[in-house]
């Protein structure tokens, strides 16, 4: 993995080493006493907050590298959210490709989806404007509404490209088009975000 510092660091929380810090990293957990840390200028802060993941069965393990289709890759961290009034929830692994990529991949109930940030060339609509089963226009395509809730997150662990805490919340869509096209829109207090979503089967996720 690219490293942004080229000395080692310390949790200022428990004085353990901190990982190596990857370039694009905003945010790290503590290995040893699961302190969230900050890093600004390839340096490390304390955020003064712990997060603790539930392990539960999954394909994806951080820190394993892992093959799909002509993709290798190696998860570096992970944001579990909950939805709705604890309706179930959902993780979000942010992975390092071969080539030095970064790629998000979300894992819901055993189905994968390697998703893109997409950016729309005028304002986005309004959260309010999407109605469950309606269809919109975006991406010069009619997507229907298949879904709208709100995420919490309840916990995080390795290294993030952006500061995430524990209760931070956001509303989103889903919306599903032709041929499979699949996006979701996420607002927050800080605006919104779109993304495309590619279906990946999980007997295709191969140990490197």
């Amino acid at each position: 993995m690219s490293a942004a510092a080229p000395t080692q660091q310390n949790c200022p929380s428990c004085g353990a080493a901190a990982p190596v810090l990857l370039r694009h990293s905003k945010l790290a957990v503590c290995e040893f006493c699961n302190s969230t840390l900050f890093i600004e200028d390839a340096q490390v802060a304390s955020a003064g907050e712990k997060s603790v993941l539930t392990e539960i069965p999954s394909i994806l393990v951080r820190g394993r590298k892992f093959i799909t289709g002509n993709w290798t890759f190696e998860p570096v961290g992970r944001i579990r959210y909950e939805y709705g009034a604890s309706e179930g929830y959902w993780d979000e692994w942010w992975v390092q490709l071969s080539t030095g990529k970064m790629k998000w991949i979300s894992n819901d109930e055993g189905e994968y989806v390697i998703q893109n940030e997409f950016k729309l060339k005028d304002d986005p609509p309004a959260f309010d404007a999407f109605t469950l089963g309606r269809k919109v226009k975006l991406f010069d395509q009619m997507l229907t509404v298949t879904e709208l809730n709100e995420a919490t997150c309840i916990g995080l662990e390795g290294q993030l490209p952006e500061v995430v805490a524990v209760g931070d919340q956001h509303r989103y869509a889903h919306l599903e088009g032709p041929k499979g096209a699949m996006f979701t829109a996420e607002y927050d207090d800080e605006g919104c975000s779109f993304y495309k979503g590619a279906w990946v089967d999980p007997f295709e996720i191969k140990p490197a």
